[in-house]
């Protein structure tokens, strides 16, 4: 099955498509949403800027609960446990959504859940300002050399951070050493602490320290520069032309068999309220994400690539229980 076959097959296995007239959901209690990360991730960040704009739209609030453990895997679990009645709902970076099952980590897979993506999210080679390091090559260099002396931090190889890692060093042609942490936010403090001597996490969640001068930002992990107010964070391509996608994509997802009317009403209002929202537009304008409020074929269509990368990623270096192909992803 190639990409093309990959998106339609997905977008069809989630029935995304929104009938002529649609059944008006109205929401009679809290709705809460799982974040799979500790507190100050990027996930947990983005959630809350776009809960306020959603709570008028649909009527109700929105309860945001923070569920570490296990790359994400213990907090997907527990939306999957719950009701099926639309008032669980999973936050999380998609192409880690659709990369659980062939790590082994969750028996699920994109075609499980309707995405509502909220924004488009690169990662940053950061490195400790005491490391001595001042750019890509010889961030290359230092790995060859100190070899797994060397550590670059991130919350694990299914996440943004691990699967940015590997993209380079597929590039690269080198083999970094992961140190994992238990989120984003926390991999990102063990570099500024000197615990690691690098991080791949996302922009969003380091752009704090990357402004106060306590990581330095050696490149973006795409083919788009970062702009974090008066710093431009240069895309790694000129360095690395060869990269594999490593974009990701943070969103909502409600599992598949949830009532159709709770996912037409959020389908209605989501685009809409979100690409208005003051609150997402300023923490992206700062913190070096992208404005992105897609959903249906839309999101299926833009998250394919980056998991069939993902994918393939996990199984040539040995971290996957199981190959894409027997998912249906063919090698990109």
């Amino acid at each position: 099955m190639k990409i093309k076959t990959l998106i339609t097959a997905m977008a069809a296995a989630t029935l995304l498509s929104v009938p002529a007239a649609l059944a008006e959901w109205k929401p009679d209690k809290p709705i809460t949403v799982i974040v799979p990360y500790p507190a100050g991730g990027v996930t947990d960040l983005a959630v809350r800027a776009v809960a306020a704009d959603l709570e008028p739209a649909l009527g109700t609030k929105l309860v945001v609960v923070n569920t570490p453990g296990a790359n994400g895997s213990v907090g997907t679990q527990a939306v999957m446990d719950a009701p099926r009645d639309g008032y669980t709902w999973l936050s999380g970076g998609l192409r880690d959504l659709g990369t659980y099952k062939i790590a082994g980590l969750l028996d699920t897979t994109i075609a499980d859940w309707h995405p509502f993506v909220i924004a488009s999210m690169s990662s940053v080679l950061s490195v400790n300002p005491d490391s001595g390091i001042n750019s890509v090559q010889e961030f290359i260099d230092r790995v060859k050399a100190d070899g797994d002396k060397f550590l670059v931090a991130t919350a694990g190889p299914t996440s943004s951070g691990g699967q940015a890692l590997a993209a380079i060093g597929v590039a690269a042609g080198i083999t970094p050493k992961q140190i994992v942490y238990d989120g984003g936010n926390p991999a990102v403090i063990a570099t500024v602490s000197g615990e690691a001597q690098a991080t791949t996490q996302l922009g969003l969640e380091q752009s704090e320290m990357i402004r106060a001068g306590r990581l330095k930002p050696l490149a973006a992990i795409g083919t788009t520069d970062i702009v974090l107010g008066s710093i431009t964070i240069p895309s790694i391509v000129s360095d690395l032309p060869n990269l594999p996608p490593a974009e990701n994509f943070v969103g909502i997802y409600l599992p598949a068999d949830v009532p159709q009317e709770v996912v037409d009403t959020l389908q209605t209002v989501w685009t809409q309220t979100l690409s208005a929202s003051k609150s997402l537009n300023e923490l992206c304008s700062t913190r070096g994400c992208g404005v992105k409020p897609i959903s249906g074929d839309e999101a299926m269509a833009v998250g394919a690539p980056a998991i069939a990368s993902a994918a393939w990623g996990l199984y040539d270096r040995g971290q996957a229980t199981m190959s894409p192909d027997e998912l249906g992803i063919d090698r990109p």
